[in-house]
């Protein structure tokens, strides 16, 4: 099982980077932007994604300028902020897009698309799709293994990466 398990997770990283490579590069010069500039990095996640909210207080490497988005946040245009949810049909994401772009700030937003409407997809400014839709492994008669988190922060960690790549030139 474990064998199995990689081979799925070397699979979903491998589509994230194939299919997203130009979106995860366009919302890291989003984040640069704000980070060079005088804006900041908010993030916020629904459900299990709220992991997010450790990497970024606790974790190794979290963007600079970036903190917790909350409700009483004052955001503007030069503002980003990053919302991860499992599906892309998320209604707590979905107004939580709205509400931010209503205060005219950017929204990257990270999920799994469905084969129903997703709304946020077309609706962020930046939509990266984790391509982790399911549980991953057949188990008696069913499927278990859903490591929707490892996809999220997969993304955070690229748009990390990148961001931390273009920033650097400014330093």
């Amino acid at each position: 099982m474990m064998k199995m398990l990689t081979t799925q997770l070397n699979g979903a990283f491998e589509r994230i980077y194939e299919k997203e490579e130009l979106r995860i590069e366009d919302a890291a010069r989003a984040l640069s932007q704000a980070i060079v500039g005088e804006g900041h990095v908010y993030v916020i996640g629904t459900g299990e994604m709220q992991a997010l909210h450790n990497e970024v207080e606790s974790g190794p490497e979290a963007l600079p300028k970036t903190v917790l988005y909350t409700d009483d946040a004052e955001l503007s245009h030069i503002d980003r902020v990053i919302i991860a949810s499992r599906f892309a049909n998320d209604e707590e994401a979905l107004a939580l897009t709205k509400k931010v772009q209503a205060q005219d700030a950017q929204v990257i937003h990270i999920s799994a698309s469905t084969k129903e409407e997703n709304p946020i997809q077309e609706l962020a400014d930046f939509y990266i799709d984790t391509h982790i839709s399911g549980p991953m492994l057949p188990f008696d008669m069913d499927r278990i293994g859903f490591p929707s988190i490892m996809g999220m922060l997969y993304v955070y960690h690229a748009l990390f990466v990148i961001t931390k790549e273009i920033t650097s030139e400014y330093e």
